[in-house]
This record gives structure tokens, C-alpha cells and sequence, in this order.
């Protein structure tokens, strides 16, 4: 376990795109669809299916590209980002990881600021009672949403209103659309998170149903049906 009082920093979030080994792909029947498929792969010559396929929840408004496209995504606009993006942190409110990457201890002092002002923008921090950020949200929520999670490196430049604390998360109680994360029942995220192999460098694949075809050719083996 990786863990510093309530924070650690991040590894980097560079990855050698064609070596990892683990792949998570999320699959939107549409562009503003606000429910989706995850499948989890592993490499093996070709990309190969573990587990059973499961439901998730995407933002109100769907998905936005992270990089080049319309719509892309932007700070408040409630959209899950469009793209591929390493996953190397998880976070939860137990003081005992609930995977074996890089743990972020969740306490009532944890916060990821969401400030585009802000030098802390899209990160993790330490809530500074005295000076805090404009506009940060607290990791430790009432709704226990964050009770497990993961962190989605996006944005990790901090390109200023692109879009922040994107994360892995749990479904609320009403399995209403997240406000830009993916969400989830409790079962599927912790068998999830505990397979998560830091070695084999995890990543997501978020996408629309349109756009899966192409990705076949680079991740052979994935399913778009």
C-alpha cells in the first residue's frame, strides 16, 4: 500500500500507450446516451474478455471528446470524456486500500479542487481550512458515492476548464447521470478495482457505439456488440 496521511501524489500519469495490459471499455449506444456497457479485457496476443459485461452510468449530458471533436468536454458541462486514459490511483473512505494501486485516503480532509483558476486544478489536496480553493469537492461525501473509487486521468495537464476530478465511482441511490464520471453498483466496482494490476498498467476506453469499429483495428479482440 502507497499511502500518505490523507494523500499521495499521483504516479505519472505517462504510460507507454501500446504496453499495458489491461483495458477497461466503455461502450454508449450514443453520444448523449447516459447509460453504457463496460467490459473488462486483458492482453494475450489478442484482447480477451474477463468477466461478465456490466451496466454503467455515464454524466447527464453523455460523452465529449477529450482531445479533437464535437461536442468536447469542458468544466460543468456534464459530460463523461470521449477517449482513452490511464488508471493508476483508487481511492475510498476505509484507511485499507480496496485495490492494489496507489491508494488515496478519503477523509473528511481530502479534497480535488476544481478551481480553473486554481494552480491545484484537476488534483488532489489537502483541505488548507484557513485558504481553500475557490472551488474544490470534497472526496468524503454524504451520499457515500465516493465510499470506493478510481481516479481517471484525465486532463492531466490541468489545461485550464477542460474538465476535472473525473473518476470511477459508485452509482448513487436513484442511479441518476453522474455529473462527468462512470458509475456503478458496488460488486462491479470492487471486482474491478481488485483486479486492477498496477504492473499491467490499466486503462479505460470510453466511446460511442459509432466509434468502436475503428478502435477494433488498434485493440483486436475488443466487442462492439
Amino acid at each position: 500500500m502507497i499511502k500518505f496521511s490523507s494523500l499521495f501524489l499521483f504516479l505519472s500519469s505517462f504510460s507507454v500507450v501500446w504496453g499495458f495490459e489491461q483495458l477497461v471499455v466503455i461502450i454508449a449506444p450514443e453520444m448523449n446516451s447516459t447509460r453504457a456497457t463496460l467490459q473488462r479485457y486483458e492482453k494475450n496476443g489478442s484482447w480477451e474478455k474477463i468477466g461478465s459485461s456490466v451496466e454503467v452510468t455515464l454524466g447527464r449530458s453523455g460523452l465529449g471528446y477529450a482531445d479533437e471533436g464535437e461536442p468536447q468536454k469542458h468544466e460543468g458541462d456534464g459530460r463523461s470524456p470521449l477517449g482513452l486514459f490511464s488508471v493508476d490511483a483508487s481511492f475510498g473512505y476505509s484507511s485499507e486500500p480496496n485495490s492494489h494501486l496507489p491508494y488515496y485516503y478519503a477523509d473528511e480532509s481530502l479534497i480535488c479542487v476544481d478551481d480553473i483558476e486554481d494552480k491545484k486544478y484537476n488534483k488532489m489536496a489537502l483541505l488548507d481550512p484557513v485558504k481553500p480553493p475557490k472551488s474544490f469537492e470534497m472526496m468524503h461525501r454524504t451520499d457515500e458515492v465516493y465510499t470506493h473509487g478510481a481516479v481517471i486521468n484525465y486532463n492531466t495537464k490541468g489545461v485550464r476548464g477542460r474538465g476535472s476530478c473525473i473518476f470511477f465511482h459508485l452509482n448513487n441511490k436513484a442511479h441518476k447521470p453522474t455529473s462527468g464520471c462512470s458509475a456503478m453498483d458496488e460488486a462491479s466496482l470492487l471486482e474491478m478495482l481488485r483486479w486492477f494490476d498496477p504492473l499491467k498498467q490499466p486503462h479505460l476506453l470510453q466511446i460511442p457505439l459509432s466509434e468502436c469499429g475503428k478502435y477494433q483495428k488498434e485493440f483486436v479482440g475488443i466487442e462492439c456488440e
